[in-house]
């Protein structure tokens, strides 16, 4: 008896002893067994033949960050999409919108860069604040953060933009001018919203619009657009829009001796595809446009983007590449504020930015979600691009 109490006490011992063990083995620290993020994924939907060098200032941004550590510990990855079915033709919003559901519900991106084109930009919106995703376009369309709290425009908004250039032009230090013609691409949200309002601005001033007229995407004739210009013999031509047809257009306004001058949009600024239409640039000369960067600001910060893009890139920046460079650095900084990913967090810390320095400066946001910045018009002399002077808001 005595030798079988013995084994069954041994028994009752062990399998205490084994209990004990798959209880430590169940109760190890959290660390162990809830993973932690390592890579911050972010969606880019950028045009494969346009505009391209707004991806490749946010991929300024996200190396020079990447190689400081990155966003609260996680590196930062871009997981990109195209929205441009047609090289020859402007990206649509219908890739567009199936580019943000695919970043979005697919690869759970926890933000969007781009797109670029306002008309773009207001499709892609409702999106991205139905899924609480911040969304940080590339466009100026002051309508485009209206659909809700999660879309922010980086550049400067097109009302900014063409009160500027209404004053400039109406200045008597500057061009003086009292008539002026307005050309919009037809059904572009962009060119429609700045002519807009240049020319409430203009009319605002006594400034008296002699001509409204528009063009289509694809337009290579502008025989009858450009003589009822001819004909009401306007001191400035106020065409914001895109390459192709822009150039096309002002070198058949010289043509047939149009001498008003012409003024531009922050689209002009496409430089590598805006120069690269005419076989002589010469005939651009005398223009004027606005971006929101200059290459020529000698901030410390700015030079800081300067240096990093042409390292990466083999060419200085523009103003479309400053935007993807501020879009990335201000969501990093969004994030790092917030202390986490959370989607309403992240948003309440953008929302609340102020006195940002990066590839630009953003003093804050207002009401409607525009930046309050600065902005820049550059002058085109023989047939290239130089910073002519800063417009404070």
């Amino acid at each position: 008896m005595s030798m079988r109490i013995f084994i069954l006490i041994l028994v009752i011992l062990l399998t205490a002893l084994t209990g004990c063990e798959r209880i430590s083995e169940m109760v190890q620290p959290d660390s162990t067994t809830t993973p932690t993020e390592t890579t911050l994924k972010i969606g880019v939907i950028q045009p494969s033949n346009t505009f391209t060098t707004f991806s490749q200032g946010a991929e300024t941004a996200r190396v020079q960050m990447n190689e400081k550590g990155g966003v609260l510990g996680m590196e930062i990855a871009f997981i990109r999409r195209d929205n441009q079915p047609v090289a020859s033709e402007p990206p649509t919003p219908e890739a567009s919108v199936t580019a943000a559901k695919e970043l979005i519900e697919m690869e759970d991106v926890s933000a969007l860069l781009g797109p670029v084109y306002s008309s773009n930009s207001v499709k892609v919106g409702p999106i991205a604040q139905q899924a609480q995703r911040l969304m940080l376009p590339g466009s100026s369309g002051s309508n485009v953060p209206a659909v809700g709290d999660y879309v922010f425009l980086i550049t400067v908004p097109n009302p900014f933009q063409g009160k500027v250039m209404a004053n400039f032009a109406m200045n008597p230090n500057e061009l003086g001018a009292k008539t002026a013609a307005t050309i919009i691409e037809e059904g572009d949200a962009y060119t429609i919203d700045l002519v807009a309002a240049f020319e409430a601005t203009f009319q605002a001033n006594g400034g008296e619009i002699v001509y409204s007229g528009a063009y289509t995407v694809g337009d290579t004739n502008f025989t009858a657009l450009l003589t009822e210009i001819h004909e009401a013999t306007p001191d400035v031509i106020f065409c914001p829009g895109f390459q192709p047809e822009v150039p096309s257009l002002i070198n058949a306004a010289r043509q047939i001796g149009i001498t008003g001058t012409f003024l531009g949009g922050s689209a002009w600024d496409d430089r590598e595809r805006f120069f690269s239409i005419l076989d002589d640039n010469s005939v651009l000369d005398g223009s004027y446009y606005p971006t929101n960067f200059s290459v020529a600001t000698q901030d410390a910060d700015v030079q800081e983007f300067v240096s990093g893009y042409t390292a990466l890139f083999g060419s200085p920046p523009d103003g479309i590449a400053a935007s993807g460079y501020d879009a990335m650095r201000l969501l990093a900084r969004a994030i790092e504020t917030a202390g986490s990913l959370d989607p309403v967090a992240v948003r309440d810390a953008f929302a609340a930015v102020s006195d940002y320095k990066g590839a630009t400066t953003i003093s804050h946001y207002d009401a409607n979600r525009h930046p309050v910045k600065s902005l820049a018009i550059q002058v085109i002399r023989d047939g290239q691009v130089e910073h002519y002077k800063v417009v404070e808001p």
